[in-house]
């Protein structure tokens, strides 16, 4: 793929179709558009498939490219969920989160390292 500009519908297709044919349930790509610290990770799960509970390094979204995915996240005011679909996005909150596949889904995570954080 061109460094430049990536098709994420034939991606979205691609990696799906991955995920769903494998053991595991899942495939991931890290696109490479030659920078060095915006990370562009693309990830498919089948359903009920996701990332277990784990911190935010930085700053990060995701945009859902295909199926619906949920976002959960415990704070001081309690337990906050987000169920997002394609066309939405979401930035993913500091403090420890996970995410489900809701159905075979594929998702984008853009994120961003800040100094000194520890997490993905």
């Amino acid at each position: 793929m061109d460094s430049l500009a990536h098709d994420l519908d034939r991606l979205a297709d691609h990696l799906l179709e991955q995920a769903l044919a494998s053991p595991e349930g899942r495939a991931t790509l890290t696109l490479e558009l030659g920078q060095s610290t915006l990370r562009h990770i693309a990830m498919a799960f089948d359903t009920g498939g996701g990332l277990p509970e784990h911190g935010n390094p930085g700053e990060a979204t995701l945009r859902v490219l295909r199926g619906e995915v949920r976002l959960s996240w415990s704070s001081e005011t309690g337990e906050h969920a987000i169920e997002a679909r394609p066309g939405m996005l979401v930035r993913i909150p500091g403090a420890k989160h996970r995410v489900e596949a809701l159905e075979p889904s594929v998702m984008l995570l853009t994120a961003v390292s800040l100094p000194g954080a520890q997490g993905h």
